[in-house]
This record gives structure tokens, sequence and C-alpha cells, in this order.
């Protein structure tokens, strides 16, 4: 028999398993909040794909999107039951970047 209460886990996981969504989690994890704008130019991604992958991640509870007049800025939603287990991801990542950097 399949738990159907899996299927919340399953979503948020798939949601993780593209490279470019796990690179916007990574850069919001270390720039806080950020417009739609400079996602786009960061990532030298088209606003309109970038768009697809930040709502995908938006409708997964991932991030937080708060609206200011015509510009949408996003931020890692750190009340999210995933969001540990992306800190300790990003926080390795991080020491990681610092010991190739360094050797």
């Amino acid at each position: 028999m399949i738990d159907s209460s899996f299927s919340n886990y399953a979503t948020c996981f798939k949601a993780l398993s593209d490279k470019l969504r796990l690179n916007i989690l990574f850069y919001l994890y270390q720039n806080e909040e950020k417009c739609v704008c400079s996602l786009s130019e960061y990532f030298a991604t088209a606003q309109s794909a970038l768009s697809y992958h930040l709502k995908i991640l938006t409708d997964n509870g991932l991030l937080i999107k708060r609206q200011e007049a015509v510009w949408n800025f996003y931020s890692l939603n750190k009340e999210h039951f995933l969001f540990p287990m992306l800190k300790t991801i990003f926080k390795n990542q991080v020491k990681a970047q610092i010991n190739t950097n360094g050797k």
C-alpha cells in the first residue's frame, strides 16, 4: 500500500530536482530578498524562463513572493519544513567553495 502522506514530500523534492532551481534557492540564501529582474540578470536567463522556475518554487512553499508595485521580490521561506535541510546543504556548499578557492 502506498502512503499518500509522502505526496507533499515528493512534490517538494521534485521542485528541488532542477539545478537552476537549487541555484536560485542558494543565491537567495546568500542574498536574502531579490527582485525577479536581479535574478534574471544574475542567472543570465530570460525573465519568462526564470518566472517558470520561481512559480514552481513558490507553489511548493519554498519561496515567498512579495509584490511591490509592478516588481516581484522573492526570498526563502524559512518556515518551510525543508528549510533546515536546505540550510545544511547550503552551509556545506559555502564551505566547499571556500575550500576550493582557498587551495
